[in-house]
């Protein structure tokens, strides 16, 4: 099954749910569907669902669970339970008992500029749910240590236009990540060179 198709399933379930719900690709893909190669397993997404309906993720999750067709095993995992986390999101997971599709990844926003970004996710070609923007996909990526995400905050600050730039440090400097940016953006210095010891010939 392509990407795509996959999308759209995801899109089927949520449009299905009785809350409203804002909806936006992150992590590996939305990377992709930017333009920068790189590999990944699995489909996240930031969600932010209506409080006046469903008051907390504890209930979302239930409406979820409910709501899903019975292939899908769904999972909670609470922000404050995961060490290796920052931002202490709130995460559900959804795995197909089938394998046809990747593995979900539900990040409920907790946020103001996640949910800015979310609300200004862009539309891509052939693709059924909005991306997160180049900027604050970046701001998301700032937020996380590892080497995939600082190899895809150097392509995407590659790919964007001077405002793109701009728009990235702001969100950088209101979360505390614009040493890190600049950081990952400065080449290391090159190492002098060494003679190697010994007498020439």
């Amino acid at each position: 099954m392509s990407i795509h198709d996959t999308l759209k399933i995801i899109l089927d379930i949520t449009n299905a749910l009785p809350v409203k719900i804002d909806l936006a690709l992150t992590g590996g893909y939305a990377v992709i569907f930017h333009g920068v190669e790189r590999t990944t397993l699995d489909l996240d997404f930031c969600v932010y669902f209506d409080v006046k309906t469903v008051s907390d993720t504890t209930s979302f999750f239930s409406l979820l669970k409910k709501n899903l067709p019975g292939r899908y095993e769904v999972q909670l995992r609470e922000g404050s339970k995961i060490p290796d986390d920052s931002f202490k999101h709130d995460l559900i997971r959804i795995t197909d008992t089938r394998k046809e599709i990747l593995r979900i990844d539900l990040l409920i926003v907790r946020y103001k500029w996640e949910l800015e970004g979310l609300q200004q996710g862009e539309t891509k070609k052939d693709v059924p749910i909005p991306v997160l923007s180049k900027p604050y996909l970046v701001a998301m990526k700032l937020q996380a240590s590892g080497y995939k995400d600082a190899h895809d905050i150097v392509g995407l600050m590659g790919l964007m236009t001077e405002d793109e730039k701009i728009k990235t440090f702001e969100l950088a400097k209101r979360t505390g990540r614009e040493k890190k940016l600049i950081r990952l953006l400065t080449p290391p210095p090159e190492e002098a060179f060494h003679e190697m010891p010994g007498e020439y010939l």
